[in-house]
């Protein structure tokens, strides 16, 4: 008689707004060697538990690398809340990037 197969629980780390940032958290953790998947559960009629989120959408990780991904997860908005609030950079996928304001590359419009 076999053994029966372990069946892998995932866990919710972040509860998001769309499926397009869903999509980039889950690629960032998966970048950061961490298997992730997108939960959408917008069209979910069944009752929740009361533990469980009420965001329609969340990223998940397996249950044993929650820990490290929360912590992936924290360190990267730490990182990335001063670059949002600095009108002179953008967000990179390797952090805040500063944005040369030279305008000089623009080409110049054609009057008539």
């Amino acid at each position: 008689m076999s053994e029966p197969e372990k069946v892998e629980r995932w866990v919710a780390v972040e509860s998001v707004a769309s499926e397009t940032e869903a999509a980039l958290v889950a690629g960032f953790l998966q970048s950061e060697g961490i298997s992730a998947r997108v939960m959408d559960r917008s069209f979910h009629l069944t009752p929740m538990p009361e533990d469980e989120e009420l965001s329609p959408i969340a990223v998940a990780v397996p249950e044993d690398r929650v820990a490290e991904a929360e912590q992936l997860l924290a360190r990267r908005k730490a990182e990335f809340r001063p670059a949002i609030q600095d009108a002179d950079g953008i967000l990179a996928d390797e952090g805040p990037e500063p944005v040369d304001a030279d305008t000089s590359s623009e080409k110049p419009k054609s009057g008539g």
